[in-house]
């Protein structure tokens, strides 16, 4: 069913404001990035698309808490974010542990920052979510191996109502409609945020003008052309099927709405995918 959505307006304030530089939030992007990203689980139809060229998207504004913020938690309405400033991220299943449960590299092959959606904060330990599988995997990390900074932004996908509602502190920006994965590559439900922003050379090719990937992977696909089936939320050439359940398992919106979330949506911003 379509969403009752898909003839809404994009919110009054979701506009695009003036994109600002922020430390620890520069995105590299190379074209084995895109392939990693875009064509892991993202296009749907019958055909095989080609691998995208990309170049790097601006980054989108962040904010450092606070003085008043704690050293515990965020602002009210607000969510943390931490980049990797080290050039290996270690982590752990429990703080003050000597026993490291994995290594990420920072920036990753692909060159690409590593950012992570901090879920508790204690002392000089973060406890993420990390952009690995199976979905779902937590960790913690030492905080001095990061610079924290928040978001006011969280997104929540509605599958059943192709809905994506974009909140801002807390309040309801803007509700947009969305196509999703199909009943036999479905979009997974679960905690994510955004891991990276991607320009396609193309912007009126099956990805549209911008691709955000996100930190989960298809519960179905595990290799597809040579990648490993990260989700992904962007555009379309296809806004008919905006609304229907037409994907591999990212999330498709209208090109007008992806580009003002590329405006507004900083990386490590949190995504609730409902069942």
């Amino acid at each position: 069913m379509r969403s009752t959505d898909t003839s809404r307006p994009p919110a009054p304030g979701l506009r695009r404001p003036p994109r600002c530089r922020v430390a620890g939030l520069l995105l590299l992007a190379t074209a084995l990035l895109a392939a990693t990203c875009l064509v892991g689980a993202c296009s749907g139809g019958r055909t095989t698309p080609a691998r995208p060229a990309v170049t790097p998207a601006a980054p989108t504004r962040a904010t450092h808490p606070p003085a008043g913020a704690g050293p515990t938690g965020p602002t009210k309405g607000r969510h943390l974010v931490a980049q990797a400033v080290v050039p290996e991220i270690t982590w752990f299943a429990t703080p003050d542990t000597g026993a490291p449960q994995g290594r990420l590299a920072n920036p990753n092959r692909e060159g690409v920052p590593l950012v992570f959606a901090v879920e508790e904060r204690r002392a000089h330990w973060l406890r993420v979510q990390l952009p690995v599988r199976p979905n779902g995997s937590r960790g913690w990390l030492r905080a001095e191996d990061t610079q924290v900074t928040e978001t006011p932004y969280d997104l929540r996908v509605d599958r059943s109502a192709h809905r994506l509602t974009v909140l801002r502190d807390g309040a309801v920006l803007a509700r947009l409609p969305v196509g999703i994965g199909t009943g036999g590559t479905p979009t997974p439900f679960g905690e994510f945020y955004l891991t990276e922003l991607l320009r396609p050379a193309d912007p009126n090719g099956p990805w549209g003008p911008y691709a955000f990937g996100l930190s989960g992977f298809s519960d179905v696909i595990t290799q597809f052309n040579g990648a490993n089936g990260i989700i992904g939320l962007h555009g379309t050439n296809r806004p008919d099927l905006v609304g229907t359940d037409a994907s591999h398992g990212c999330i498709r919106l209208r090109n007008e709405d992806i580009e003002r979330l590329a405006g507004i949506l900083p990386i490590g911003t949190p995504v609730s995918i409902e069942r």
